[in-house]
């Protein structure tokens, strides 16, 4: 009876330890998939391209940059060699590209590294949420994360879970089409959406700095890097380090040849690889770019890919090289003009903005006293006539009078929300919007600087929370978006 007993207590035991891992696996299994049309949906694209090529090949490694970047049916055709553009999303973080590179490399393969140059993507950083949408299209892709980065995944798996069972439940996946949706790709894991202009606000993001200066190297990365290399070549294949696109109009003040030179010396010293390209190549006049200062539009990924094409040539010994004749930077897409006139329908909510032309740009900076006690402004459309395009500017937090506001709504006008518009309004409680697109309005991570920690993104149709919780500019702000009740 006691070994029967014992015996009972055991299975007991053991199922209670497996049950749980039992549901995770179902889960994982038999839920449906909803992150797979797109941008981090690409990811397992990538990476079957990745495993599926075994020829001698050209693998680029790298975030958004590279996605945004590169032409390689150009490079493919210029060396001979199979190319795999295997850069997708900063946010994913370098680390994990670095390490699901590894899945297929052999001897004879050429592996470029090229990270956008800041401190996020020159560390070891590492968003498990993002990554859980990427690894979905393929799980086993876990096997190649880094077994340092599986606490977090555990800590972020039933969150992803709990969103995978709610959409099963209201049976829809999470649509997104355009640039930043999974059909924007070729077969070699470029983007080859349409981009004919810059389509920036100021045609650089004022948030977005390029420094070039060893400080953003984080030194664990370093480290890291330098044993991602001591392994590709171990297996015979060769590393060699290229410099990333950068908006010539966002480089730092005090960006001068002389720092430039330092700057690569430095990354000479203190990475065990060869650099193959010129700094001086990548940094672009600012026409060539398209939504950020890392991302080119078509003419500029003819430029890029170039120069890079020439770059690996060189490095293999050719002397053959892929002619240089430059397409013009055809810069920001042409808009309609509007003059000011007498004759125009006034906007109901103008009368509780200042607003100033910042830059060429109508620009709300602040309320005024009509809006004092207000609980919920929304963004006016216009403002005599013209088109209202930018909430805020640098320094400047515009609801900072309104001691009773709750919910500011935002509309399709607006282009860009600056750092820190929506600080010092404790009371702010959300920010709906009211709009059918996210491409077309700009955030960096510090908009909800100074920002109430509860305050929420809401959202009045379902397509447009998909939109803006996988969009590139707002995915870093998607704990904070819910539906609007």
């Amino acid at each position: 009876m006691k070994k029967k007993k014992n015996l009972l207590r055991f299975i007991l035991i053991l199922i209670t330890v497996l049950l749980p891992f039992a549901f995770i696996a179902g889960s994982l299994a038999f839920l449906p998939k909803i992150y797979g049309e797109t941008f981090l949906g690409e990811l397992a694209d990538k990476y079957e391209l990745l495993n599926s090529t075994n020829e001698k090949k050209i693998v680029i490694v790298g975030g958004s940059s590279v996605a945004f970047g590169l032409d390689s049916g150009m490079i493919e055709e210029a060396t001979g060699y199979k190319t795999v553009n295997f850069g997708l999303y900063a946010t994913l973080g370098t680390k994990l590209m670095l390490d699901l590179s590894l899945s297929n490399i052999n001897e004879g393969d050429i592996i470029i590294l090229a990270p956008e140059l800041n401190e996020q993507t020159l560390s070891l950083y590492f968003n498990a949420s993002s990554a859980w949408q990427a690894l979905e299209g393929d799980f086993s892709m876990l096997r190649f994360v880094g077994i340092d980065n599986y606490p977090d995944l555990a800590g972020n798996l039933f969150s992803y879970l709990g969103k995978r069972y709610e959409y099963a439940l209201e049976g829809r996946t999470v649509k997104q089409t355009g640039v930043y949706s999974r059909s924007a790709f070729n077969e070699y894991g470029d983007i080859v959406y349409p981009r004919e202009y810059n389509v920036m606000t100021y045609e650089y993001d004022k948030s977005q700095t390029i420094t070039l200066e060893p400080s953003i190297f984080d030194e664990e990365f370093i480290e890291y890097v330098n044993k991602y290399i001591r392994k590709v070549e171990g297996r015979g294949a060769e590393v060699y380090f290229s410099f990333c696109p950068m908006n010539s109009s966002a480089m730092a003040k005090g960006t001068t040849d002389e720092s430039i030179h330092e700057f690569t010396d430095y990354i000479e010293d203190n990475i065990n690889c060869e650099i193959i390209s010129n700094p001086r190549d990548s940094i672009m006049d600012k026409g060539y770019f398209y939504d950020t200062n890392f991302h080119l539009n078509d003419a500029g990924v003819t430029v890029h890919t170039r120069y890079l094409t020439n770059d690996i040539l060189r490095t293999l010994g050719r002397t053959d090289a892929v002619t240089l004749e430059l397409p013009e930077p055809p810069g920001k897409k042409p808009a309609e003009t509007k003059e000011p006139t007498s004759d125009y329908e006034e906007d109901p909510f103008e009368k509780y903005f200042v607003f100033e032309t910042v830059d060429g740009l109508l620009t709300i900076t602040g309320t005024t006293d009509a809006a004092a006690y207000m609980t919920e402004l929304t963004i006016p459309a216009t403002y005599k006539g013209q088109d209202v395009l930018v909430l805020g500017k640098e320094g400047s937090a515009v609801f900072s009078k309104c001691s009773l506001l709750e919910y500011v709504t935002v509309r399709e006008n607006l282009s860009l929300i600056a750092n820190g518009a929506f600080a010092s309004c404790p009371t702010l409680k959300g920010i709906i919007m009211d709009r059918e697109s996210e491409e077309s309005l700009e955030a960096s991570d510090e908009v909800f600087s100074g920002a109430p920690a509860s305050l929420k993104i809401l959202f009045l149709k379902e397509e447009i929370f998909d939109k803006f919780s996988t969009g590139y500019w707002w995915a870093y702000h998607s704990d904070r978006m819910e539906m609007k009740k």
